[in-house]
């Protein structure tokens, strides 16, 4: 096997540890959360990547809950005048733990987090039934 693709197969094995690390990491503060707040619904874990060669660490890592019918009510009125505030008060509101940076930071937050937060707050699915019998 030459060198190039034994160092490639490596990397790929050492990228593979590091997500199965980070993979425990996060089942573990997950059940930890619940277990600290059972009436928890739901718990989003979200991973953004550092840039590399800008000082940041591999992955920042932050926990965020569904949104409460306040929260929510309060992100629905700030989106009316500005989205990116909205996000941001959206996040703020609903940020359980780990690295703040997601929020504090400009360009972790816009670039990273931002894109990632409408899951917390996505439609369940679900279907409108028709009872009306057609020809009526």
């Amino acid at each position: 096997m030459e060198e190039k693709e034994y160092t490639e197969e490596l990397n790929q094995e050492l990228d593979q540890e590091l997500d199965k690390d980070i993979q425990a990491q996060i089942e573990k503060k997950v059940k930890e959360l619940k277990e600290k707040n059972p009436n928890l619904r739901m718990i989003f874990p979200i991973v953004i990547d550092g840039m590399a060669g800008c000082d940041e660490k591999d992955h920042y890592i932050g926990y965020f809950c569904q949104p409460s019918f306040k929260t929510f009510s309060k992100y629905l009125t700030a989106s009316q005048n500005n989205q990116l505030v909205a996000m941001k008060v959206l996040a703020k509101d609903c940020f359980l733990d780990g690295d703040k940076e997601l929020i504090e930071d400009d360009s972790l937050f816009v670039f990273g987090l931002m894109g990632h937060l409408s899951k917390i707050i996505e439609v369940r699915h679900g279907r409108l039934v028709n009872l009306s019998k057609p020809g009526k």
